[in-house]
């Protein structure tokens, strides 16, 4: 179960914490090799379909997918395993609405389970620029189809719910769960001295952006950091280095910009970091690199896509900025002012401690589960 993207980091602390709450979870994950394994307490059990890799291989080529194990989720002999190990559950809780819609509706209807559908990302693909429109049709239809089956529908932040509204779903059947940090280990770090001289950061300001670089929405990201803010940048303050915690690809033309690789702690990077930014453009959910900047005290600069969904205060803990000479303005403005960098830090810090903590939102998590029970169990 590794924490290598949002939706991996939400599935392990949620599952984590209602493990270490007394609740029995078991979390199952399409490989391509059959798996057991415990991790921090919770059962991972990871299946293969019987649709042959080769197969695999094309749909992965044709759908513009990156993880083509995925198309597991339409396996019949998949679905018949996953329903050996969800018939002793009480609920069984699906995190990948886009392609679950077929699972959801076997787990609802043959196994007479209740199910939960967890919306990291409502309708990624028409919010995403340049997803092939064979995927797009495909991930809509069963989307619609997981949700239309859901008995409950966990929405990260209000401004999706009042979306999942608005495009037909009932209100009722709709909670809020947002996504959030390990404040106990996103924060500052004492080994920054060291951490400077591991990735050669010594004497320069660090502007950095941490992300899946499989995400679309991402490299368009880095894109507009390379291109359009970091020149800018540098061309006032010289001993500005813009750090991108992510491997870069060969394909990769990207002037101005540094990339770490993978690195076994990101509080480490931030720790050293002087600004946090998140030119996010488009893309749906919210994002838990700002929440991962907050937790480590960073002054953050985003795009108002960027940080949709999170309860914010534009000036006081983060900045808002859609044009890029604003943006680039106030990227400045916080190296320049190590007092406005700082209370902003810490007002981030304070947000992220006090209404984002993983411990917290469990606690909606888990008394939202329990309301579902308890009204199957007045019906039955």
């Amino acid at each position: 179960m590794q924490k290598s993207t949002g939706a991996s980091v939400r599935i392990y602390n949620l599952a984590k914490a209602l493990e270490e709450t007394g609740n029995d979870v078991e979390v199952v994950l399409p490989r391509d090799k059959d798996s057991s394994e415990f991790v921090d307490g919770v059962a991972v059990h990871g299946l293969r379909g019987i649709i042959p890799r080769e197969m695999l291989e094309v749909s992965r080529r044709l759908l513009d997918i990156d993880r083509p194990t995925s198309i597991y989720f339409y396996d019949l002999f998949f679905a018949y395993r996953v329903g050996k190990l969800v018939r002793e559950a009480d609920v069984v809780q699906i995190e990948h609405p886009q392609s679950g819609g077929l699972l959801t509706l076997f787990i609802k209807k043959i196994l007479k389970k209740p199910v939960v559908i967890d919306c990291h990302d409502v309708f990624q693909a028409l919010r995403v620029r340049n997803t092939s429109t064979l995927r797009r049709m495909l991930e809509t239809f069963f989307e619609k189809l997981a949700y239309k089956n859901a008995d409950l529908i966990l929405a990260v932040s209000e401004s999706e719910k009042r979306f999942l509204i608005s495009t037909g779903f009932q209100k009722r059947r709709i909670e809020v769960v947002p996504n959030g940090v390990e404040t106990q280990f996103f924060v500052k770090t004492h080994n920054q001295t060291e951490t400077r001289q591991k990735y050669g950061l010594e004497g320069s300001r660090i502007v950095v952006f941490v992300g899946n670089l499989e995400y679309l929405p991402n490299r368009e990201a880095i894109q507009v950091l390379s291109s359009a803010i970091a020149p800018r940048v540098l061309g006032e303050i010289k001993d500005a280095l813009f750090v991108i915690v992510g491997k870069k690809t060969d394909e990769m033309k990207l002037p101005h910009l540094m990339f770490t690789g993978f690195v076994d702690n990101v509080s480490d990077i931030l720790s050293v970091s002087d600004v946090a930014v998140a030119p996010l453009f488009h893309g749906s959910g919210t994002r838990l690199k700002i929440l991962e900047y907050f937790s480590c005290s960073l002054p953050v600069v985003s795009t108002r896509i960027g940080a949709e969904g999170l309860n914010i205060k534009d000036g006081v803990n983060i900045f808002i900025e859609d044009d890029l000479e604003s943006f680039v303005h106030r990227i400045i403005e916080l190296l320049n002012d190590k007092n406005l960098s700082t209370t902003m830090g810490k007002a981030a810090r304070e947000l992220a401690t006090s209404t984002y903590d993983w411990t917290q939102i469990t606690r909606k998590l888990e008394l939202a589960l329990n309301c579902l029970l308890s009204e199957r169990f007045v019906k039955d």
